[in-house]
């Protein structure tokens, strides 16, 4: 699977543009605030939905422009190709998949599954749990077919019973979503805990090679504590959760622990060497969806160089091209592109327009 082609229209800087990427590698050049990362948006956009920059419509819209839109086409295996599209105005949001009007987010997530690594991906070690559930549903999403449904039952019941707590409704209309709740509780969790366990197998091989020697490890939080399961734990803590107005225990607090030599990695190494693992996390995953669907995930990597010394960016160029997916990945300038990525295709930005090199 990969992206065939790419269309900007009254996005960010770019009035309109049109790509037609390589199946494996393509290198994007441009000086700082050229749009190198906008491309990377947009196609971010067509794989997620939504922008890893600001929320708000109104940045991505060209000046004076009332709308972007941002289109593309996908290659499938058996030579078959599925036409995806994001249009913003100041308003409303639409999405497409093949002409069909009633496409939501979720159809773009599942019809091209995407990766980033840019230069907050750290963030995944040093910020809140949220990043790190964002990470693992992500991952168990693509894999496991039953994890989604059991997700939005859960959310819905968890909302219910938010509700009645901070609403201080009597205790036996708080308890009478605790079974509901409880019940896909369990069904996200079980497939959180097998898709760790199989991340986990495959971490030690790639943080070798990014990081050397050093032993990482993965350790999988549920959200609650003891071990009697999630019922008994919110039945212990009831009065707790109507003092507080909402439920403080479940998969929504779960929570992912990476350790690099027996220590937390946000407390033992630098920047540059969150950045590795982290990245080291991501082709893991990349590589386990390949396993369970044979699906290579696009990867975006923006401004690659950053806090990386050459070695290291060598290194990593060289996973990426093993990979064997497709990639987009973006330098200041062609002087920072490893040898790895030589053959690459290139691309370079400069006065709002994108020439290939």
């Amino acid at each position: 699977m990969h992206l065939s082609s790419l269309r900007l229209h009254d996005f960010r800087c770019f009035e309109n543009v049109e790509l037609a990427p390589d199946a494996g590698v393509n290198v994007i050049t441009g000086d700082n605030a050229s749009g190198k990362t906008s491309l990377l948006e947009a196609i971010f956009l067509l794989g997620r939905g939504q922008s890893f920059r600001q929320s708000g419509p109104r940045p991505a819209i060209r000046r004076n422009a009332e709308a972007f839109t941002v289109s593309g086409e996908i290659d499938v295996p058996g030579g078959r190709s599925h036409r995806i599209g994001i249009q913003r105005t100041r308003r409303a949001i639409t999405y497409r998949r093949d002409g069909d009007p009633n496409t939501t987010r979720l159809d773009l997530v599942n019809a091209l599954p995407l990766q980033l690594i840019d230069p907050n991906v750290h963030r995944l070690l040093e910020q809140g749990p949220r990043y790190r559930r964002h990470f693992m549903d992500w991952g168990v999403f693509h894999v496991e077919h039953t994890f989604f449904p059991a997700w939005r039952r859960y959310r819905r019941a968890l909302r219910q019973r938010n509700r009645a707590l901070k609403s201080r409704w009597p205790k036996k209309d708080v308890i009478a979503w605790d079974a509901e709740l409880v019940r896909n509780a369990e069904l996200v969790d079980a497939s959180r805990r097998a898709y760790i366990d199989q991340l986990h197998a495959g971490l030690p091989a790639q943080a070798r090679r990014l990081l050397g020697d050093e032993a990482v490890s993965l350790e999988y939080d549920s959200g609650w504590r003891g071990e009697d399961g999630l019922g008994h734990a919110l039945a212990a803590n009831l009065d707790q959760d109507l003092r507080a107005g909402f439920t403080q225990q479940g998969p929504h607090r779960a929570d992912l622990r990476v350790t690099i030599a027996s220590a937390k990695a946000r407390d033992w190494v630098s920047r540059g060497q969150q950045k590795i693992l982290t990245t080291a996390l991501l082709l893991v995953q990349a590589e386990l969806l390949y396993a369970r669907r044979g699906i290579r995930p696009v990867l975006l990597i923006d401004d690659m160089a950053a806090e990386l010394g050459a070695r290291y960016r060598e290194v990593l160029a060289h996973e990426i091209a093993a990979l064997g997916g497709q990639s987009f990945v973006t330098f200041l300038e062609a002087s920072l592109v490893p040898e790895a990525l030589a053959e690459a295709r290139m691309f370079h930005v400069e006065h709002r327009a994108v020439t290939r090199r």
